[in-house]
């Protein structure tokens, strides 16, 4: 089992049965794992807090943020879920050192692309979702690769928390920095691939600059708030541009806006395909989503 689907499953459980199930469900699940990340101890700490273990929640966050070395945006201190916690000592002493580091890591932040040469005459450059890394999705993407693409990835630098990374709704974009150190033109074919948030960055930066060459978007579970007030500009920065959505069937967040998406592009004549994946939440799981991406 991956932490991915143990955190996804924690919060079925969380909205069917409540945080004590929930919590208990990560305790006797997370031997499977062969590392806990900050994110799972941050779900540790925040669930026995809200059902009432102060002293096991503080020793999660001691165990995350003093033993493990881990770090927080300062937003997740401020979570109501720790207000049970939020006076005591050690509660204080690890926000105090986990703003520290974060306070190190926002000077240093910058946007990554593993982009160094030209190595195909196709190029593929694909966006992690919110709380993750590059490493999140490598690897994922790489069944492009037997489609002649030469695959690589984009890491945000607005910060989440230790090694974890988030894409901004609204305001700049990044991705439109990256094309323009690359030689991104001289490339055959290009595609943009994106899962969840990273989905809304692609098609920000397609709205902000319509003079950018892209033949395909591959949209995985999108987070598309953008699509709300910017369609119809949308519309017409996509009218030339191959798109290619997949949206599980149980992913209650994203499925609306795949779908908003899809048909607006039907209704208009443009070149997009829609893939709902049985069974499939707000996940990056590739054997399900292979199977998908050879149907569309």
């Amino acid at each position: 089992m991956s932490e991915e689907r143990l955190l996804d499953k924690a919060l079925e459980i969380l909205k069917e049965s409540g945080a004590d199930k929930a919590y208990g469900y990560i305790l006797s699940n997370r031997g499977m794992l062969d590392e806990h990340s900050g994110q799972l101890y941050n779900f540790l700490y925040c669930l026995s807090a809200v059902i009432g273990a102060k002293d096991e929640s503080l020793a999660w966050m001691r165990e995350a943020v003093i033993d493990k070395g881990y770090w927080y945006r300062p937003e997740v201190f401020e979570d109501s879920d720790l207000d049970s916690i939020r006076g005591e000592a050690l509660f204080l002493e690890c926000k105090k050192i986990s703003d520290e580091r974060y306070c190190e890591a926002l000077r240093a932040a910058e946007t990554i692309c593993t982009w160094n040469e030209a190595k195909r005459t196709k190029l593929a450059l694909a966006l992690h979702g919110n709380q993750q890394n590059i490493g999140s999705d490598k690897g994922f993407w790489r069944f492009l690769e037997d489609e002649g693409y030469q695959v690589e990835y984009v890491q945000s630098k607005i910060i989440d928390s230790h090694m974890l990374y988030r894409w901004e709704d609204d305001g700049e974009t990044q991705l439109d920095g990256i094309i323009r150190k690359i030689p991104w033109n001289k490339y055959e074919a290009r595609a943009l691939c994106g899962f969840s948030a990273g989905c809304n960055e692609i098609l920000k930066t397609l709205l902000a600059d319509t003079n950018i060459k892209c033949e395909k978007i591959i949209l995985h579970s999108p987070w598309m708030p953008v699509i709300d007030n910017n369609l119809d500009k949308l519309m017409a920065a996509l009218d030339k541009v191959k798109i290619e959505i997949v949206c599980g069937e149980n992913d209650s967040d994203c499925l609306p806006h795949a779908k908003k998406l899809a048909k607006e592009a039907a209704a208009r004549g443009l070149n997009c395909k829609l893939e709902i994946v049985a069974g499939l939440g707000h996940s990056l799981e590739s054997a399900a989503v292979h199977g998908a991406y050879n149907k569309i």
